[in-house]
């Protein structure tokens, strides 16, 4: 069960929102940690769906591979996310703190849709903002989740640091830099080193950063909504059923 502030969500609840469509996934399990009055610390596991065939795309250390066809068997560690919800005046806030992935199930659209199922969760209980630290495929992944950055000084660095390398190599600069998603999605059809090339400028170059998402903001939610219908249809290429 959750309650904070004047929400309450028994066990069943939470299991329904939880619910995902991705074939990979039977369930996201909700395991609560740490339960005080006005916070809750909880982890979220992948349980993988037995019997699924599926197109691995990258090996233990998180290098690609050619595609490799593999069967789920049920028993497989796909993964594990840790969340903290807390309340300050009067309003619930949720902060995303880690996420442990195996690295071979990369590439198959389960972290969104894990993020997907997690934000109907924030939805009914009214979050009002989520927090989080961009590290590692983070950098990207979260600018594509509608995530932005918290502080104006790393705005900044992105802008000056994807600008120049954009004029270092005579490509199209974007109309403007703002948000962390502009440099993210710019320009998805221009491929650098198999990747899109605003995807290889933030894994390549962006440093960590500190993000915040505004739940009732629909800029901040209508860019997740475009990167998760990419993703559903790369994940239909990469599932055999």
């Amino acid at each position: 069960m959750i309650h904070l502030a004047n929400e309450k969500l028994d066990e069943r609840e939470v299991e329904r929102l939880l619910e995902t469509d991705h074939p990979m996934v039977a369930r996201f399990t909700f395991v609560p940690l740490t339960v005080t009055t006005n916070q809750i610390s909880f982890k979220l596991v992948i349980e993988p769906q037995a019997g699924v065939k599926y197109y691995q795309q990258r090996d233990r250390y998180g290098q690609r591979i050619q595609p490799v066809l593999r069967t789920l068997t049920g028993n497989e560690k796909i993964g594990e996310a840790y969340r903290r919800l807390y309340v300050m005046s009067g309003e619930i806030y949720a902060e995303n703190q880690s996420f442990f992935p195996n690295q071979e199930f990369n590439d198959l659209g389960i972290g969104s849709a894990l993020y997907e199922s997690q934000e109907r969760l924030y939805d009914a209980l009214g979050v009002k903002r989520v927090e989080l630290y961009a590290v590692s495929v983070g950098v990207y992944v979260w600018a594509r989740q509608g995530f932005d950055f918290e502080e104006g000084s790393t705005l900044w660095e992105v802008k000056k640091g994807f600008t120049r390398f954009l004029r270092e190599r005579e490509l199209p600069l974007p109309r403007e830099i703002q948000h962390s998603w502009d440099v993210a999605n710019h320009r998805r059809e221009i491929p650098m080193e198999g990747y899109p090339v605003g995807k290889y400028w933030m894994l390549r170059h962006a440093s960590t950063w500190h993000g915040y998402k505004e739940m009732d903001n629909p800029l901040f939610r209508g860019v997740a909504e475009k990167s998760r219908q990419e993703m559903h249809i790369k994940r239909k290429e990469r599932i055999a059923g």
